[in-house]
């Protein structure tokens, strides 16, 4: 019980809210979030794991299933899982994936994490020392060591950046440039970056 009281951060009105979710947007708009290689990929383990009939009465689409163009579907929209960062007017998004919900559930607590680096990286941007939340009690007792200023709240404390959607965000970042931008940052609480 102990251990749970330290990651509890009480409520102050000035902290970065942070989530992970879903959301379902078109395929073209998630193709600008994720490099041609990390596209690709999700794309040929879609069709690979679909059947392709059914895909075909679905659309309404009458093809020779030898003919080329059935190679070139492409779903109207997709999921991804995505984390958000929100504080006063500063609300960002990262595309972490082209998602399957049932099969990245048991996995949820590290995309949680990776919403708590992006709070961090929030933090970075703002020059504010100030607390980054998340509900997930998992995730945070995971990196809690790692970052300083980390806690966790309930659900009802981060309502905000749950229900934070990609066209509201004020910063999207794709996969590269997420890399180009934080892929040598830190923001230890004493932590030996080369144990890493």
């Amino acid at each position: 019980m102990v251990e749970e009281e330290n990651l509890f951060i009480t409520k102050t009105g000035n902290e970065i809210v942070t989530d992970a979710g879903w959301e379902k947007i078109s395929f073209e708009e998630a193709r600008k979030l994720f490099s041609p290689e990390t596209f690709q990929e999700w794309y040929e383990l879609l069709l690979e794991n679909t059947d392709i009939s059914e895909i075909l009465s679905e659309s309404n689409v009458d093809i020779d299933l030898d003919d080329e163009s059935a190679c070139n579907w492409t779903p109207k929209q997709v999921n991804l899982v995505i984390a958000k960062a929100i504080y006063k007017n500063h609300a960002w998004v990262r595309g972490l994936l082209i998602s399957t919900p049932e099969v990245e559930e048991p996995y949820f607590q590290n995309y949680e994490m990776e919403a708590i680096r992006l709070g961090v990286q929030l933090r970075k941007y703002i020059k504010e020392d100030i607390p980054v939340i998340n509900d997930c009690k998992d995730a945070v007792r995971h990196l809690h060591g790692r970052y300083a200023l980390i806690g966790w709240q309930p659900r009802n404390c981060v309502t905000a950046a749950h229900n934070l959607k990609i066209s509201q965000a004020t910063k999207v970042y794709n996969e590269l440039l997420w890399d180009e931008d934080w892929v040598d940052e830190e923001d230890c609480a004493g932590v030996d970056k080369s144990a890493s």
